[in-house]
């Protein structure tokens, strides 16, 4: 069977920080702790302007900045771990990095509980019964337990993206009229 990690993902600049804060954070058995921590900054960093701008400002000292997320580690009771792994992120350059990492470790949570961590993007939101059937499709497809997220991204015309690990289902309209379209070049 598949594992929802390849090794391209994992051997990826961010699986690596995902990996290595991972294999730290379940030897001190701070798995949940440290996943909570990284979701909730990588979502105020999304949610702040200002927050994102200080973090990636070049004329701030890096042991400013490096004191802001000090700040946020204090505020949120982030384990230590944390506090240095986001340190060495910042010293090293890699903080713009810090999404995709936060979401490969909690595939990697996912993929270590036996489950699979499924993202569902349309540009509305799904019904319950379509999100019932959804997941009911999909695990028959992938035979595993499966956690759905489901995002709105008003680029998506209509229709739906499934990211199910490495692996993309693209339905979206704009894909099927590109293929279409191709389709009717290739019968001239």
């Amino acid at each position: 069977m598949e594992t929802a990690l390849t090794s391209r993902i994992l051997t990826s600049l961010s699986g690596r920080y995902a990996k290595a804060l991972f294999e730290v954070a379940h030897k001190k058995r701070q798995r949940e702790a440290v996943g909570l921590c990284l979701s909730t900054l990588k979502t105020m960093i999304q949610s702040s302007p200002v927050l994102k701008t200080a973090l990636s400002n070049p004329t701030i000292s890096r042991e400013e900045r490096i004191g802001v997320l000090k700040d946020i580690c204090v505020h949120m009771k982030a384990p230590d771990i944390f506090g240095s792994f986001l340190e060495n992120l910042m010293k090293a350059g890699r903080i713009p990095y810090l999404a995709e990492i936060e979401k490969i470790y909690q595939s990697l949570i996912f993929e270590e509980k036996g489950e699979q961590l499924v993202e569902v993007i349309s540009s509305y939101p799904l019904t319950s019964s379509q999100s019932s059937l959804l997941k009911e499709k999909l695990k028959k497809v992938f035979m595993r337990k499966l956690t759905l997220t489901f995002v709105n991204d008003s680029n998506v015309l209509g229709g739906i993206m499934v990211r199910v690990g490495s692996r993309v289902i693209d339905a979206t309209l704009v894909t099927q009229l590109s293929q279409l379209a191709i389709k009717m070049k290739g019968s001239d």
